[in-house]
This record gives structure tokens, sequence and C-alpha cells, in this order.
């Protein structure tokens, strides 16, 4: 089929329904809140994403980035974890709290954790490319072993896998 420009339209049917080109749901999520160049969306699904709008595509022979097309016509570099919201749904569960209550907990631990880390791979992970990774739990001492501290790694150890994303679309050249 003929590929067709964001905004431009395909087809119309008999009934006047205007037919034009799709988007994925990063594509639509950015359209759809407006960002523009130099912004960065995360989103927290099953999976996390963090990508930025950029004027250019980027090309990374590493594959950690992968080259999407915004529904506007720039480019949205993105990364993509494996591991996301089902961190928060799996420790909620295991501890028995709702994800206000399981929120509360990680907010009353302090940053970092008292050295309590999460490395989030439960489904082993994307990025980086490590399919048979196994999540773990680290730095657990008597004194550190609470449900707030381990809360908190949890929540930690899922953002600092996009945040890690989001380094490696600074270091390709994004702004």
């Amino acid at each position: 089929p003929r590929i067709v420009a964001p905004g431009e339209i395909a087809e119309k049917t008999p009934d006047g329904i205007i037919l034009a080109c799709g988007a994925g749901d990063n594509a639509a999520a950015a359209l759809g809140i407006g960002a523009s160049e130099g912004d960065v969306i995360v989103s927290l699904g099953t999976s996390g994403t963090v990508f930025a709008v950029s004027q250019t595509a980027t090309h990374d022979p590493s594959g950690i980035i992968a080259g999407f097309a915004s529904a506007s016509g720039s480019a949205l570099p993105l990364v993509c974890t494996m591991n996301a919201a089902r961190v928060l749904d799996s420790y909620s569960t295991l501890f028995g709290v709702t994800h206000e209550q399981f929120s509360d907990l990680a907010l009353s631990a302090p940053p970092g954790a008292n050295g309590v880390v999460l490395v989030a791979y439960f489904e082993g992970e994307r990025t980086p490319n490590l399919p048979d990774a196994t999540g773990e739990l680290v730095g657990l001492t008597l004194q550190n072993n609470t449900r707030e501290n381990i809360a908190r790694a949890a929540i930690e150890g899922m953002l600092c896998g996009l945040n890690a994303g989001l380094q490696a679309v600074r270091e390709s050249g994004v702004a």
C-alpha cells in the first residue's frame, strides 16, 4: 500500500469517513500529550518506555534505541524495558497491600533504601538484552530488611532501568 504522511488523508469512504495513517501506542501517546522536540516521555505499563521527540532519526547499531516514527512526522528514539508496572504489582501482592499503600511504604524509606537494591529483571530484560536474566534483591541486613526499604528498592530498581534508557538516548545525541 501507499505510505501516507502524518496529517494526509489516504481516502474517504462513500459515507465520508476519513482514512489516514495510524499510530502505535507510544506515537499516539506523544501526539495526545502534545509532546514536542526536546520532551521526554516515560510510560509505565507491562513494559516501561522512555522516549524523546527529535527532528532527526536516531541510528543505534547496538539496538538499545529503537528508531520509531511519531504520528506528527518527527522521530521518537525509544528505549523499552521488560519490567515496569508488573514489578510494583508483584511486590504489592507479596505485601498484601494496595498500590497506594505500597507507595506509602516506599515513600517512608529514604532514597537508596538504606542499601537495599532490587535488580528488577523478573521477566529477563530487553534493555540491556538479557532475556534469561532474573531479578535480584541484594544488600539486605538485619537492620534494613524492612517492607519500606524493599518497596523503595522495587520502585528505584524499576526506575533505574528507565534512567539507563534515558542516558542512552542522551548519549546518542538527542537533545
